[in-house]
Parts: C-alpha cells; sequence; structure tokens
C-alpha cells in the first residue's frame, strides 16, 4: 500500500498545556528548530510524487508556526486534501489569511465548562474556542470539533454535542489513547462513547472502538501500517520512523538545487526494512495511538476495514448535513435538549463584527493589555518567538 497521509509536525510549541500531550514539554521537543518555508515546500513536492493524497499539519499548535498560510497556498495548489487540527485560541488573529486554505478545520474541545477546559488544558481559553467555531463559520468554514474522551471528560460530552449542534459543526468524538501515562477509557466509557455516538453530529471510528476494547496492536498479528500509510515528518526536517510517538530513527531530508530527496529516502532499503517490521516492536505491543491507524484499517480488508468504510460513510453524511443546513438554512438536526450555552449566546454570528481585533488572542503572553498598547500585543508569531 502506498502512503495517502502525511503527519506534518511544522512546530513542537503550544500555548496549550494538555494533560494527555507531552509534545511542548519533552526536553529533546524544545530545542528543536522549525524548518523555513521553503524546505517544507519542496518536501511537500517530494510527498506528491510519493502519491501522497492528505497532509496533516499538526503540533504543537500549527498556528503557532509563522509561515503557515504560505505553506497551506502551496499545498493548495498541488491538489492535497489538508487537514489542520488546533486548539482554536490563535485562529481569531489568522482567520482571514486561511481562509480556503484548509479542507478539514478542527477546534479541540471536550468540555463546555470553563474551569473543567482550564484544568485540562492548563490555558482559560474557552470563550476563545467558541469564538474561532463561530468566526469559522461566519468566513464560509466547515468547522468540525475534534473531543478527546478521557475517564473524566466522557460523562460531560452531552452539552459538547449540544453546542455542535447548536453550532452547526460534527464532533469528532475518540477516546484518549496511552502515550504520556495518562489513564485511558475503561469499558463504561467506552459503552458511554458508543451511546453518544447514535445523536446527531456526531461521528466515531467504529474500527477504533473495536480495536480499543480488542487491546490495540498486537505484535504477533500486527495491525499497524504507520510506516506504509504515513509518512511522517519533524519540524526540523527528518523523516521519523516507524512514527511520531515512538520513532526511534530519525533520518535527515537533504534539498539540492531545489529538491527534496524525501521521496528517494523513503524508498530506500533502511526505511522499507522498517517497512515490513511495523507494528511488529516490543513498544507496539497493545498500541492505540490513532493516529496511525484511521489509514491502517484502509488495508487489508477485515472487520476494522468494514467498520472504518461504515464511519467514513457517516461522517460524510454529517459534513453533508453541515453543509446544506449552512447554504439553505434548514434544520434538519435533530437536537439534544437543554439550555443554550452561555459563551455562544452572547457571541455574534460573526465575532469579527465590532471586535477589536488588536485586544489580542486571549491566551497569550499579555493577553488582555489595553488598546493603547499596541506594542504590548502578542500575535502567534510572536508568540512562537518567546517560546
Amino acid at each position: 500500500m502506498p502512503p495517502i497521509l502525511a503527519n506534518y509536525y511544522l512546530t513542537y510549541k503550544c500555548n496549550s498545556r494538555c494533560t494527555y500531550c507531552d509534545i511542548p514539554i519533552k526536553p529533546e521537543n524544545i530545542r528543536i528548530k522549525e524548518s523555513q518555508p521553503e524546505t517544507i515546500i519542496e518536501n511537500l513536492a517530494a510527498l506528491k510524487r510519493l502519491g501522497v493524497k492528505v497532509l496533516d499539519f499538526t503540533g504543537g499548535e500549527p498556528l503557532i508556526y509563522r509561515y503557515l498560510p504560505e505553506v497551506l497556498r502551496a499545498a493548495k495548489s498541488m491538489g492535497f486534501f489538508i487537514s489542520v487540527a488546533n486548539t482554536g485560541t490563535l485562529y481569531p488573529r489568522m482567520a482571514k489569511e486561511l481562509v480556503g486554505l484548509i479542507d478539514d478545520l478542527k477546534f479541540s474541545l471536550s468540555t463546555t465548562d470553563r474551569d473543567e477546559y482550564k484544568a485540562e488544558r492548563g490555558i482559560d481559553g474557552y470563550e476563545k474556542v467558541i469564538e474561532s467555531l463561530k468566526l469559522a463559520r461566519s468566513l464560509g468554514e466547515r468547522p468540525s470539533i475534534i473531543a478527546t474522551a478521557t475517564p473524566e471528560s466522557i460523562w460531560g460530552m452531552e452539552p459538547v454535542i449540544r453546542l455542535a449542534q447548536e453550532l452547526g459543526v460534527v464532533v469528532l468524538l475518540g477516546p484518549v489513547f496511552d502515550f504520556c501515562g495518562n489513564e485511558l477509557l475503561h469499558k463504561d466509557g467506552i459503552k458511554e462513547l458508543q451511546r453518544l455516538a447514535k445523536f446527531d453530529n456526531v461521528c466515531v471510528n467504529w474500527a477504533f472502538l473495536e480495536f480499543y476494547l480488542n487491546g490495540g496492536n498486537q505484535i504477533k498479528n500486527p495491525r499497524c501500517r504507520a510506516v506504509s500509510s504515513t509518512i511522517v515528518i519533524s519540524p526540523d526536517d527528518h523523516l521519523l520512523l516507524p512514527c511520531y510517538h515512538m520513532h526511534d530513527e530519525r533520518l535527515k531530508i537533504t534539498h539540492e538545487n531545489g529538491k527534496s530527496n524525501l521521496d528517494e529516502l523513503w524508498r530506500s532499503p533502511p526505511v522499507q526494512l522498517k517497512r515490513k517490521a511495523e507494528g511488529t516492536w516490543d513498544y507496539c505491543q497493545g498500541c492505540t495511538i490513532w493516529c496511525y491507524f484511521e489509514t491502517s484499517f484502509l488495508w487489508p480488508p477485515d472487520k476494522y476495514f468494514l467498520l472504518n468504510m461504515k464511519s467514513k460513510m457517516r461522517w460524510g453524511k454529517e459534513k453533508a448535513k453541515q453543509y446544506v443546513e449552512a447554504k439553505t438554512g434548514l434544520n434538519l438536526t435533530r437536537r439534544l435538549p437543554g439550555s443554550k450555552d452561555k459563551s455562544v449566546a452572547k457571541l455574534p454570528a460573526n465575532p469579527m463584527s465590532g471586535v477589536n481585533q488588536a485586544a489580542g488572542c486571549g491566551t497569550c503572553p499579555t493577553a488582555g493589555a489595553s488598546p493603547e498598547s499596541p506594542s504590548e500585543l502578542v500575535t502567534p508569531v510572536e508568540f512562537s518567538r518567546k517560546l
């Protein structure tokens, strides 16, 4: 199977400190420097030669990367399907530059309680995420919410779904995976997730839930296709093998006369040997790191393949409904009962109307500085320089 997806880490920096992610605080990640846009664009051309169809620009917080719009424009011109998942806390300052450049725009949100959000994310950013969702909708985007279900947050997911229905967006609901010592969902949590999956605007990956319940990847009969299906690139221009989360090998990508050797590197004997052994190393036992299994389930045909296709059909149906509702004003959603979210009610349909955009993102250093002191305000670019 040729690689279909590239997980491109633009930066390891992030303005959040989520309880289930250690990417921005790993000592070895802190010293990693981001690549120049020209380097990334040369790699995109190499990915195109390899047959990659989907680019997932990730991090860290990808909106911290100062050249993001330039890279997205290049990727768009090459015909890639582009996915960007972000915290939603920096989006308002870049929203207009990003319009039309992202096919799958996702904001991370797992609770509607401001205090719980702060406890899980380490910042007071809940209302900024709501603003971002409304702003994206007003600009003609069709955003989604990524809701990571932890043993704590799973029991408060109904309000998140109600919020998504109110905003006219889809919720991508999935269980947290074990990476930095965090607790996994128990069977009762998975059952609750399965119950929630029946509501409108909710998408889960049924293959992954089954896989999760079955104990994850088994090294004697591996289901992981991380190397075959997914190319992982670090911010400092290395091919990571076998994946980001468990990489034990960093191969430097070289550039000469405006051309990246990434495609040649991926086809090289050392990488192909790694490919043949994917999913069989000791650290692969029981792995449930979702980033690599959606594409792994695309082949060969088995129960995970079929459940993955079922999940894709549901996602397509919900996104089509989102599009029709946005274009026609029709209400095709069977909404959960309950009161409206106060943060949604107090924001206009277009949060940029009548808002002083110099007021900062609200979560960066010096957020809330007075308009009379513009030199004190921090943009995503400036924030990245401070980290």
